[in-house]
């Protein structure tokens, strides 16, 4: 029989404090859920898309959950919409929060790759349409936005020598809103090609704004979040350095401002929905969030951020005899 022993030398010890050392520190990181796939509703590490028309309201939203939830860590990636599709489609993201609807071929398709779709609408956000302040213009009715996509239309009314300039952030989805909205307007009669006028992309919302302040004849497109938060100093600089233009509704012909009241009654045109989606497969960190999003505060501060909430504040009413 050969009986296996380790001598006491100051060698060993030392072996044997490194891997208790090795086994406290991986225990604590198992406790602080640290790690891929390794967070709950409440804690852990998770990296979440956002589009960045709705930047200002997460980053408060963000703020909000880790006050609650210390031991949570969300890193947020502000992205363009068409960023965050490509994302989604390469498997590269796992928790999303973007204006756009998923439709049921896009649902199907994910899930026949193994991806489990969990949704819920947020809020409601829209396109505003941003022009220089010395525009004289003011609203912008149907009949003069669909001679713009056209190409009828290739200047503003009043600014005969200012030639007519589309500015967008690159990737997102506020062309193709027009576009839908463009081609079902035609629907039952002639229909026109689309000829839009000179398009200009940006790297980001704030640059749009400075380049429809610098540029007389030029057109911008951003989230309402942007223009909409009255106690945010970003928006509040921003929305005063350009004149946000009333859009006629197509169906009342009356004009309407990107603004909550507005948005909510859907008098607004160019509205979309704010739409969380949680891809992770477990209940972790995403689903905590998303479901955080839903709660009424929440719902509170997205009100505060201009956007239209989902979930309506509740009013109690007391009744006096």
């Amino acid at each position: 029989m050969v009986i296996c022993c380790f001598a006491k030398t100051p060698m060993n010890k030392a072996f044997l404090i490194c891997c208790l050392a090795v086994v406290l520190l991986w225990s604590c990181l198992d406790m602080e859920h640290k790690g891929k796939r390794n967070d709950i509703p409440t804690k852990g590490e998770l990296e979440i898309a956002i589009d960045i028309n709705d930047s200002l309201m997460f980053a408060q939203l963000i703020h909000r959950f880790h006050e609650l939830y210390p031991q949570s860590h969300i890193q947020p990636r502000y992205l363009s919409p068409m960023q965050i599709l490509e994302g989604v489609r390469d498997k590269k993201i796992t928790a999303l929060y973007i204006n756009y609807l998923f439709d049921t071929t896009m649902v199907r398709e994910l899930e026949t790759r193994q991806v489990k779709v969990r949704s819920h609408i947020v809020g409601s956000s829209a396109t505003a349409f941003l022009v220089n302040r010395n525009n004289p213009n003011n609203g912008l009715s149907a009949d003069s936005l669909a001679g713009m996509m056209s190409g009828d239309i290739r200047g503003w009314r009043g600014m005969a020598s200012q030639s007519l300039e589309w500015v967008f952030v690159k990737g997102d989805l506020a062309y193709n809103y027009l576009n839908d909205w463009y081609q079902h307007r035609q629907v039952g009669t002639k229909e026109k090609v689309v000829h839009p006028p000179k398009f200009v992309q940006l790297s980001g919302p704030i640059a749009v704004f400075n380049y429809v302040n610098s540029h007389p004849g030029a057109m911008g497109f951003v989230g309402m979040n942007w223009i909409a938060d009255r106690g945010d100093t970003l928006a509040k600089h921003l929305r005063k350095s350009v004149k946000v233009l009333a859009v006629q509704n197509d169906s009342t012909k009356e004009y309407h401002l990107p603004y909550q009241s507005q948005v909510y009654a859907k008098q607004y045109p160019f509205v979309a929905p704010v739409m969380g989606y949680d891809l992770q497969g477990y209940s972790g960190l995403a689903q905590g969030f998303l479901s955080f999003c839903c709660d009424q505060s929440a719902q509170i501060l997205l009100k505060k951020s201009g956007l239209s909430p989902a979930i309506p504040p509740a009013r109690t009413i007391q009744l006096m005899n």
